[in-house]
C-alpha cells in the first residue's frame, strides 16, 4: 500500500519585532514559535516550513511574501496545495488563549494589527491571495490557503494608543512566557490536523489555563 500523501503544505511564519524588541509581547509570535519549533520535527512530515520575520512588525509583509513565494515553488512530498499559517500577539484576548481565524481580512478583520494588516496588502498587491470573488477552498485549487493563529497577550485597562503601545512593546516576564510555551502542544496539533486535511470547521483550541 502507497504512503498516504500530506493534503496541505505548510509556510509556518512568525511576525513580530528583532533585536531588543524580540521579548515584548508585541513579539509574542516569535516566543510560540520557538516552542513549537522542536514539536514539529517529531510530529509533521517534512512538509512544512518554519520561518521567523526578521523585520520590524509594520514591515512583516515584503520579506514573508518573498518566502513563500519560493516556498510554494518546491514539491512538498505530493502535498495538493499550500497554507501560510501566521503566528502572532493577539491583543485583547486572555494570557495564552489561542485564536484561530481562517483566511485574510475578507474572513476576519485584522483589528488594527499592523503585521497582519501589511502581510495582507503585499498578498493582495502581487495576487498571491485571492480575492473573495474568487477564492475556493476545494480540493485541487492551487490557491494560497490562511490559517491566522494568534496567542492571548491579554490588554491595559486603559485604551489610549499610547499605553496600549507601552504595553505591548513591554518585555514578558517569566509568568507570561510560560503561559504562551503551554499553548505549544494545541498548536502543534492543530497544524498536524491542517497538513493532513484532518482540521475541523472552525478550530479553537485552548492553552492550558
Amino acid at each position: 500500500m502507497a504512503a498516504r500523501e500530506p493534503f496541505r503544505s505548510l509556510f509556518i511564519a512568525s511576525i513580530g519585532n528583532p533585536g531588543r524588541l524580540r521579548s515584548t509581547r508585541h513579539s509574542a509570535g516569535h516566543i510560540l514559535h520557538d516552542a513549537i519549533a522542536p514539536l514539529l520535527r517529531s510530529e509533521l512530515p517534512p512538509v512544512y516550513k518554519t520561518w521567523y520575520s526578521p523585520s520590524f512588525m509594520n514591515e512583516s509583509g515584503v520579506k514573508l511574501l518573498r518566502e513563500l513565494e519560493t516556498f510554494k515553488r518546491l514539491d512538498h512530498g505530493g502535498a495538493k496545495r499550500s497554507t501560510l499559517v501566521i503566528l502572532h500577539d493577539e491583543l485583547e484576548a486572555p494570557l495564552g488563549k489561542i485564536v484561530v481565524k481562517h483566511g485574510g481580512t475578507e474572513k476576519a478583520s485584522a483589528k488594527g494589527h499592523n503585521g497582519l494588516k501589511d502581510i495582507f496588502k503585499r498578498l493582495g498587491n502581487k495576487k498571491v491571495y485571492p480575492q473573495p470573488s474568487s477564492f475556493t477552498g476545494s480540493v485541487g485549487n492551487p490557491a494560497l490557503s490562511i490559517l491566522r493563529i494568534g496567542i492571548g497577550i491579554g490588554r491595559p485597562v486603559s485604551r489610549s494608543p499610547q499605553d496600549v503601545s507601552d504595553y505591548v512593546l513591554k518585555n514578558m516576564d517569566v509568568r507570561e512566557l510560560e503561559a504562551i510555551k503551554k499553548a505549544a502542544g494545541p498548536v502543534v496539533q492543530l497544524l498536524v490536523e491542517q497538513a493532513w486535511g484532518t482540521e475541523r470547521e472552525n478550530p479553537t483550541p485552548r492553552a492550558q489555563e
